[in-house]
């Protein structure tokens, strides 16, 4: 007799389902961000001293804003929270703590420190109920109206870089409106998706490792796209800085491999000259670049860094969600 109770969702369709709620997500978090930034009673500008603490997708988002933070002149820096040599806190210092759950204890025993030591605490969580939440001066949420149902965290990273460009100083006027128009231009991106989503996941199906390249400027939206493919489709893949790679990275990469490349390094052409003088394909996320197997386009505006920042992530979503379907695919073909 056929079994007739519905079929539950693989894990794979509901990253996707996860990353077609992405744009209606951030909009909803960005909007009740701003919300709890605009009635702060004390002036986030006035801390000059910044350490922002996480782990994982959290940690990530984090490197990206502090290097941000640093071309504007403050003193500012990513740990991870289970590093043994923290820095300290004292009452100049503003600490950023991300935990999506709330609960990550090594999180939360850098929060307690922070307390301890008198730093201004601002806690980011999607969980307000949570033991994190509790432990700040202020808590800005990571999540609105949407659950990450896959178990993998592409709207929280989303949501904490939207949360961490609202406490940006020097820019703090093209961050905030660049992070209102996101929600629009992502859902563009993910529509347009269409057109680009089959080829570059061609490019990149090899069977072995990717390599995952973005200016050091955005180290963290490299970590969080190998994560993507590290997680979903179980692929290996390296993030690099894109002029690091030409010193450390260039030597795994053998004919025939895939590289995802983020534009916005001043090495993105010598880059591309490399991989394809070595056999490889390269699929470019952002403005063209000469000699690219692919180019992504990411927005209207190349030059609108806070749009690009919450959109290009789901460049490696999409491509990963494409390539775990294929490999679910083929593992059913297999089966008796």
């Amino acid at each position: 007799m056929d079994d007739l109770r519905p079929r539950q969702p693989g894990r794979d369709e509901l990253f996707l389902e996860d990353i077609l709620n992405a744009p209606a997500e951030l909009s909803a978090v960005a909007a009740a961000q701003r919300a709890v930034v605009s009635r702060l009673r004390w002036d986030a500008a006035a801390y000059r001293r910044r350490r922002l603490i996480g782990m994982g997708s959290s940690a990530f988002a984090a490197r990206d804003a502090a290097a941000r933070w640093r071309f504007d002149g403050l003193d500012a820096v990513a740990e991870v929270a289970s590093s043994s040599g923290p820095s300290a806190g004292n009452p100049d210092t503003l600490a950023i703590l991300i935990s999506a759950s709330g609960s990550t204890p090594e999180v939360l025993a850098a929060a307690a420190r922070h307390r301890a030591e008198g730093s201004k605490v601002v806690v980011l969580t999607a969980d307000q109920t949570s033991p994190l939440a509790a432990l700040g001066d202020t808590e800005i949420p990571l999540r609105s109206m949407s659950v990450e149902t896959a178990g993998i965290a592409s709207q929280t990273y989303r949501a904490t870089v939207s949360a961490l460009l609202l406490l940006d100083t020097g820019s703090a006027e093209a961050a905030t409106d660049g992070a209102s128009r996101a929600p629009n231009a992502l859902a563009a991106f993910i529509d347009g998706c269409v057109e680009w989503q089959d080829a570059a996941a061609d490019l990149l199906d090899t069977g072995r490792e990717l390599h995952i390249l973005a200016d050091g400027f955005h180290a963290g939206l490299a970590e969080q796209a190998a994560l993507m493919f590290r997680e979903a489709p179980r692929i290996a893949g390296m993030p690099f800085d894109t002029g690091d790679w030409l010193h450390v990275g260039q030597y795994t990469l053998y004919p025939g491999d895939g590289v995802l490349l983020f534009a916005g390094s001043p090495l993105d052409g010598e880059a591309i000259d490399t991989i394809h003088r070595r056999g490889g394909r390269v699929v470019v996320v952002g403005p063209a670049r000469a000699g690219a197997d692919l180019v992504i386009p990411v927005g209207d505006d190349p030059d609108d860094w806070a749009v690009g920042s919450l959109v290009a992530p789901a460049a490696a979503e999409l491509i990963a969600a494409e390539l775990w379907t294929r490999a679910i695919g083929v593992e059913k073909g297999r089966s008796p």
